[in-house]
């Protein structure tokens, strides 16, 4: 089984290292129901609220068009009214949000993207 060693001392959810917005509640604190990620490269975080529903085929060429600068290194999609995508990416700066919102309307057509990504799951 593998296993991590903390080094921060919590089980916080993933944060976003460039967010003021951030505290450390404690040694061993844990939030219910959050994304946690032990390890890995500095992430940028975008949510993609896209006009509508999407088909497959709209979500397959959004997450290509990401990924033409950028590795996604995990990903939540919400399927509603008008659905959206949740990304954390690396290298940091590959895209901007006016960029990523540039290219994807140009290849889906119709959203706004975010600076910012929730992970509910």
């Amino acid at each position: 089984m593998a296993q991590f060693t903390r080094t921060n001392g919590d089980y916080l959810p993933v944060i976003n290292y460039d967010s003021p917005a951030y505290t450390n509640s404690g040694v061993n604190a844990v939030t219910s129901g959050a994304t946690v990620q032990p390890q890995g490269p500095k992430l940028d975080f975008f949510t993609i609220t896209f006009t509508g529903a999407l088909t497959t085929t709209q979500l397959n060429t959004a997450v290509q068009t990401i990924q033409q600068l950028c590795t996604i290194y995990m990903y939540e999609y919400t399927d509603t009214t008008d659905d959206t995508l949740a990304v954390a990416v690396y290298p940091v700066g590959a895209w901007t949000t006016t960029s990523l919102d540039d290219a994807l309307t140009a290849a889906v057509e119709g959203c706004t993207v975010a600076a910012s990504a929730t992970f509910t799951g």
